[in-house]
């Protein structure tokens, strides 16, 4: 019975060292994935700063010109509100000067036809 323990004691260390010799090359094997995996991610880190410097870069730009574009929005809507405002006055000055204006052109007007009836009554009384 005791060789049977004795075999069954080496049958588990020889076990015990293959699985060890396998651990070990799975963990050589993971290491240079890692190693590798390490380079590419400080490869991308590398290549990514001066992109993400750049976008900053164009950010900023892009904030810039927002803000001018809202700067140049606000001066044509004051613009476009000095233009109304002239408008406006345009045309009340326009309804002063007609009110003002209107009934003595359209008095001396009548009077002028009254006259020329009055000049064609003439002529045509001297014809007859």
């Amino acid at each position: 019975m005791e060789e049977f323990v004795t075999v069954v004691q080496v049958l588990s260390n020889l076990a015990v060292i293959t699985l060890c010799v396998f651990l070990v090359a799975f963990l050589v094997r993971l290491k240079g994935i890692l190693e590798v995996l390490e380079k590419d991610i400080k490869e991308l880190s590398a290549r990514a700063l001066p992109i993400l410097d750049n976008l900053e870069v164009i950010t900023d730009k892009i904030r810039n010109v927002a803000e001018n574009i809202d700067d140049q929005v606000e001066l044509v809507k004051d613009s476009i509100n000095s233009v109304r405002e002239i408008a406006n006055n345009v045309v009340d000055l326009e309804r002063r000067i007609q009110a003002r204006i209107e009934e003595p052109v359209l008095e001396t007007i009548g009077t002028i036809a009254a006259v020329l009836k009055g000049v064609r009554a003439f002529f045509v009384r001297l014809k007859a």
